[in-house]
């Protein structure tokens, strides 16, 4: 007994040595996009928010706008710029905080490998969770958010970290494992506000768990929604108490709908987003930001509902958008506007189609129907968010989580396949 338990503290010690190395390499890749293509590269887009936010919590103004001296803030959900604020408040005196802010942002990033990892290696074994680490660490659609400012990064780790909660839950439900999923479900809504979707997917998972247990079951749907109102109440009451409009997770959904719906999203470059059509909008003057956003959401919908026999073309246009499969010189252009480079973005494209069909084998390769649904669960979401605000690529993390562990999984079975005609020739 004594020598097996050495052997599998051996095995775990030298998996674990192997998730290092693969993360240094990780890390290589990050930095060397860091410190070789963005170090002099000012935060753009949303970077631009999300650093000076940071910068302003740090000097004790917590939420506050970055360029408007007192007036509140939450042009974004706040975890982000809470993550990046105690770095930017130890680098600011140095002068350097975007590039501090940024090498926080590779931590979280190879957090995100590690996650990853385990959650393959908890579908699929020990070899799996090591390809998933691989492909995590050298895969541009995730790298590159690791050397940006953006949500994007802790996202990814947020997403890995649910599911494999949830992997967790279905084989051993219990009421703290629903309390974790609910917490989580919360910190990923205040991440992304899209992702607040996710409380009806672990609903749905906990409601067709052990359905024996009628009580038990009611019980944890119960814990499972406390946990995420307890998480989310916090944020959303002060946003009620210092703008003057309802304000629940940010007051960027106005701006998002103004920007999806107008002439250039529609008819010029279809399914694209464009902020200048939010500014082309009249917004009445000493408006707060809750105020601005209630006149661009309605006019957002109001162009949306009198253009409908149009929408279906832009629809379909997001869709493809999202999923890499047109209007390639469009996204190029949306991603340099944000900080990535041309050749980022057509690397990620070659990258993500490649990774599709090893996730289709090892999708077919997975028996389990509930692990494979869990693994695609996020795909809804980000077509959701698509087709209704805004179709950039990098809305896609939330399903990346699942394409690279579904991939590691083909790539694993495709090797055992090879293994096998080479053993029978």
């Amino acid at each position: 007994m004594a020598s097996v338990r050495a052997m599998s503290l051996t095995s775990e010690r030298r998996w674990w040595a192997r998730v290092g190395l693969i993360a240094a390499v990780g890390a290589a890749v990050r930095l060397a996009f860091v410190f070789g293509v963005a170090r002099y590269d000012g935060p753009l887009g949303d970077q631009l928010y999300y650093s000076a936010q940071a910068l302003t919590n740090a000097r004790g103004r917590w939420f506050e706008q970055p360029f408007v001296t007192g007036a509140p803030a939450a042009d974004h959900p706040p975890i982000t710029a809470a993550l990046l604020t105690p770095i930017t408040r130890l680098a600011e005196s140095t002068g350097s905080f975007v590039t501090a802010q940024r090498l926080m942002m590779i931590v979280i990033g190879l957090l995100g490998l590690v996650t990853v990892a385990l959650l393959a290696r908890r579908i699929a074994g020990p070899r799996v969770g090591l390809i998933a680490a691989a492909i995590t660490a050298v895969y541009a659609n995730v790298w590159v958010n690791d050397g940006l400012l953006m949500a994007e990064g802790p996202t990814f780790v947020l997403v890995a970290t649910a599911t494999l909660v949830a992997v967790d839950y279905r084989q051993r439900p219990s009421t703290s494992r629903a309390a974790l999923l609910g917490s989580l479900v919360g910190i990923m809504a205040l991440t992304r506000g899209e992702l607040g979707l996710t409380v009806l997917l672990a609903l749905a998972l906990v409601a067709a768990t052990n359905r024996s247990d009628r009580s038990g079951t009611a019980r944890r749907v119960v814990v499972l929604v406390v946990s995420t109102v307890i998480v989310l109440a916090p944020w959303v009451v002060w946003n009620r108490a210092r703008f003057d409009d309802s304000v629940f997770l940010s007051t960027n959904d106005g701006l998002t709908l103004a920007g999806a719906n107008c002439d250039r999203a529609y008819y010029d470059d279809v399914g694209s987003w464009d902020i200048s059509c939010a500014y082309d909008v009249e917004v009445p003057a000493g408006a707060d930001a809750s105020v601005s956003s209630s006149v661009w959401r309605a006019a957002g919908l109001e162009y949306w509902s009198t253009h409908l026999g149009r929408y279906p073309v832009v629809a379909a246009a997001r869709v493809a958008r999202v999923t890499s499969l047109g209007y390639l010189g469009s996204v190029i252009e949306a991603g340099e506007a944000e900080g990535r480079p041309s050749w980022v973005t057509v690397l990620g494209v070659v990258q993500f189609w490649a990774l599709v069909p090893l996730a289709a084998i090892g999708f077919r390769s997975i028996g389990d129907r509930a692990l494979r649904l869990a693994l695609l669960a996020f795909w809804p979401i980000v077509l959701i968010t698509a087709v209704v605000a805004n179709a950039y690529v990098r809305f896609r993390i939330p399903a990346e989580v699942g394409l690279v562990v579904l991939a590691s999984v083909g790539v694993a079975t495709l090797s055992e396949r090879r293994g096998c005609s080479c053993a029978s020739a």
